[in-house]
């Protein structure tokens, strides 16, 4: 007996005039190898925005339908349905959107369509410049995903523009991707907490839905420490003597509402502190305690002041 191994293969071709390209991953069914499942994604190549498809295959017929999940019921309910032959190494058929029906032509490809079509296109374009105390921060969207991102621009030297606009470079280049690979919701805000001689410090909020049961919210920080040329990645680095859970207690545990204490356990150890996130403002720090995904409503913020850590 030989496995049943799942397939993928990439296409490019036209809907209608519309240029795309479609991905698909095959998985045969058991003891019987004309049918299969499917998943995977295609996009106008003037969007590059992935859309989720799912669907199943008879002998060399597809029926492919947008969203994650399919069910042969579920295609008189979709807005996207693919029909789909394989005639050789192409795939021809139609695609009905709704009450509108379109001609496909599809032809395989080697090429990775993410990595070799779609990723070499994102670029970023210039909004607008902030200044900070003679210190630009010179913001950017990404043209396609239309996320933004600062960079370092005038007032800071030559060292500092160099190591740390490759980094946001990079950071803004993977959150286009994960949005333009999300076709449900995907938000991203910043609060820029801290801009001087020393540091840059921010946080970056997201709320992003892209399948499955729940949605995915969170923050994550950046500090910069501009003398250094280096990522700070634990406010310890910055603060070794400091115990930040107790000193945290001892400020807010008398303060804190009884019931909250009780669901949420802020101070009865320092797990949830662990994996802390932080963030440098003119005034002190900002410490939220992480919670696993069901209890992330307990996240709240934390402050202190420099004066208080420097009686630590």
């Amino acid at each position: 007996m030989l496995p049943i191994i799942a397939w993928s293969q990439s296409y490019v071709g036209t809907v209608a005039n519309y240029p795309i390209h479609l991905e698909i991953n095959s998985y045969p069914q058991e003891n019987d190898s004309t049918s299969s499942e499917i998943d995977g994604y295609y996009f106008y190549d003037s969007k590059l925005i992935s859309i989720p498809i799912s669907g199943k295959r008879n002998n060399k017929n597809l029926t492919l339908i947008d969203g994650y999940f399919y069910h042969p019921e579920s295609v008189l309910d979709a807005d996207e349905v693919f029909q789909l032959t394989k005639k050789g190494h192409q795939l021809i058929g139609t695609l009905q959107l709704k009450e509108d029906r379109f001609n496909v032509v599809l032809s395989e490809t080697q090429q990775n369509i993410f990595e070799d079509f779609r990723d070499p296109k994102l670029s970023f374009v210039k909004d607008s410049i902030v200044n900070y105390k003679g210190k630009q921060l010179v913001w950017f969207h990404e043209n396609y995903s239309k996320l933004p991102l600062f960079r370092l621009g005038n007032g800071f030297t030559k060292a500092q523009r160099d190591t740390f606009n490759p980094i946001l470079d990079a950071i803004h280049l993977e959150d286009a991707k994960d949005k333009l690979n999300c076709n449900s919701w995907f938000e991203i805000s910043y609060n820029i907490n801290l801009v001087n001689t020393n540091f840059i410090s921010y946080l970056k909020y997201y709320s992003v839905y892209c399948g499955g049961a729940h949605p995915s919210y969170g923050t994550v920080a950046y500090t910069f420490n501009l003398e250094t040329l280096k990522e700070v990645k634990d406010i310890e680095t910055l603060y070794p003597e400091v115990d930040f859970f107790q000193t945290l207690k001892q400020k807010y545990q008398s303060t804190e509402n009884d019931v909250q204490d009780e669901e949420c356990e802020t101070f009865v150890d320092d797990s949830y502190w662990q994996y802390k996130t932080w963030s440098l403002t003119p005034e002190g720090v900002l410490l939220i305690p992480s919670y696993p995904h069901a209890m992330t409503p307990c996240e709240d913020t934390y402050f202190l002041s420099y004066a208080e850590l420097s009686k630590v």
